[in-house]
């Protein structure tokens, strides 16, 4: 009976050490100029795959090893690599999710429609915005053609439903170069 007792009490003191864990480092994103409100569909009516909501705080580690990883003496990095790390010093905030599309794909085109209808009113532009057979893609933008303030990608297919969201100031040079990338694919 003991060990029952101490399991459940180590297992609540797990997952209050995550919760608050978790919800230190999203903290702070949602006060960002670029932090899109998207509109995700319900938990009940969708399989997730991936969930991640990083606020500064929760961005700093991440800066951190990466900055380790590509210092490291003779390392050179290719223009893809180079947009990548350079968009990783200038984010403030990220929220990502994917999942898993079965036979409820309209679910995650209504929340794309939802979503691009409330970044519009809070001022977003479009940049691209691409529907080619089975395949659906938006990206849009918070701030103007001098300072980007944020960054949302919306794409579903048949298989998977992406929400993206970049917050901080991403340089214009750096959004052309993903945007040149994303064409290609």
């Amino acid at each position: 009976m003991k060990i029952l007792k101490y399991s459940l009490i180590s297992l609540a003191t797990l997952v209050l050490i995550g919760s608050a864990g978790y919800l230190f480092a999203a903290s702070g994103i949602q006060s960002k100029p670029g932090y899109a409100d998207l509109t995700m569909p319900g938990w009940m009516s969708t399989d997730t795959a991936i969930a991640v909501k990083l606020g500064p705080m929760g961005l700093k580690p991440i800066r951190w090893m990466v900055d380790r990883v590509a210092n490291k003496p003779g390392r050179e990095f290719d223009m893809s690599k180079q947009v990548l790390l350079s968009v990783l010093d200038d984010l403030e905030g990220v929220q990502l999710r994917i999942y898993e599309v079965e036979d409820n794909r309209q679910v995650f085109d209504q929340a794309i429609d939802d979503s691009i209808v409330t970044l519009k009113q809070d001022n977003w532009q479009t940049l691209i915005s691409v529907q080619e057979d089975d395949d659906r893609l938006v990206v849009m933008q918070a701030g103007d053609d001098d300072l980007i303030e944020g960054l949302s990608v919306l794409a579903s297919t048949p298989e998977n439903a992406v929400f993206i969201n970049l917050v901080g100031q991403i340089s214009p040079e750096s959004i052309a170069a993903i945007a040149d990338r994303l064409h290609r694919i």
